[in-house]
């Protein structure tokens, strides 16, 4: 198959995002086959305890395109022990979900897909402080020194200058090589993505979230 998948990072495995997932893939038709990167043992438990029964696909890293089915789970394991479909969430997780980051980032860097989902992520316990967010994670793990989130619709889309960060430090962060930085980023992923050339407004301040 010649299609190009979408990448889904199932995430915190405490968290709702599967059953976000179950009824999601119940419902919707996808243009593109799905690949879901999550421990196949915890998927098949809440899978069971949810009361869905969806037929899996299971993938390995060789050949992956040529193994995918457009319309069922496809899903790449990621080796995780849970000892029953839903426990409290806490640090037990984060080298799971460290190895399917490592594992999506791969995939993306062969040109299996450009297009990547990730489930939550317990700041907590697996940020730890370290990085604001998701898009700080990912800009580490790709060494990608500039970086920006959008927020996209056909109409109107928004791009944050800061990215979430506490409210009352947004103002200092906030400065004109940053903001044309982000321009330029998303100038750039416009023209060669989407073969548009935006137009840019700047709002005065309101943080993200």
């Amino acid at each position: 198959m010649s299609y190009n998948p979408i990448i889904i990072i199932a995430g915190e495995p405490n968290s709702i995002f599967l059953e976000i997932f179950f009824k999601t893939f119940k419902k919707k038709k996808f243009k593109s086959p799905i690949l879901i990167i999550c421990s196949y043992k915890l998927f098949l438990m809440q899978m069971k305890k949810l009361n869905y029964n969806y037929k899996v696909n299971l993938i390995n890293e060789i050949n992956i395109k040529s193994n995918l089915k457009k319309n069922k789970i496809n899903l790449l394991n990621v080796n995780y022990k849970p000892k029953k479909a839903f426990e409290k969430i806490s640090s037990k997780s984060n080298k799971y979900i460290e190895n399917c980051f490592d594992v999506a980032i791969k995939l993306l860097k062969s040109k299996v897909s450009d297009k990547l989902i990730n489930g939550p992520i317990s700041k907590k316990y697996f940020l730890k402080n370290k990085y604001l967010g998701i898009t700080e994670y990912l800009a580490k793990k790709t060494k990608t020194k500039k970086f920006a989130m959008l927020i996209y619709n056909k109409k109107l889309s928004v791009v944050p200058i800061t990215t979430h960060l506490p409210i009352k430090y947004v103002a200092k962060k906030i400065n004109k090589r940053e903001i044309i930085d982000k321009i330029q980023i998303i100038n750039n992923f416009y023209k060669q993505k989407l073969k548009k050339s935006p137009t840019f407004g700047v709002t005065g301040l309101n943080p993200h979230c």
